[in-house]
């Protein structure tokens, strides 16, 4: 019973130094905010973010992305001129903060509605 206990006991501490390096290498995975990796995103640190959009949409594709946008919690407002989506947040940007809103925008209106497709 004691060599088993014993056991438990390293078993234990090896989950727990797992864990630990992994959390650890998390961190290490962070990047600054002017290596977002969007070349159609500008602003990343300001409150106010670009998108340039590659081809044109729709009148009634880019009211419905301005209304969703608007909905959006984080976000004060948003202004679409040209090609521009400029959208301002309540708070000022970093790349972890603003990564999930563009994904969700490009795969929801972007990607979806683009007219070269």
């Amino acid at each position: 019973m004691n060599k088993n206990f014993i056991n438990c006991l390293y078993f234990t501490a090896a989950l727990f130094l797992f864990s630990g390096f992994s959390a650890y290498s998390q961190q290490l995975e962070a990047h600054e905010d002017h290596v977002y990796a969007n070349p159609n995103v500008s602003g990343v640190g300001t409150q106010t973010v670009v998108y340039h959009l590659n081809s044109p949409l729709e009148t009634t594709i880019l009211s419905e992305l301005e209304s969703y946008m608007e909905s959006l919690n984080a976000i004060a407002g948003v202004d679409i001129i040209g090609q521009d989506i400029s959208i301002q947040f309540k708070h000022i940007t970093s790349h972890q903060s603003i990564r999930l809103f563009i994904e969700r925008m490009e795969m929801l209106y972007i990607y979806k509605n683009s007219k070269t497709n």
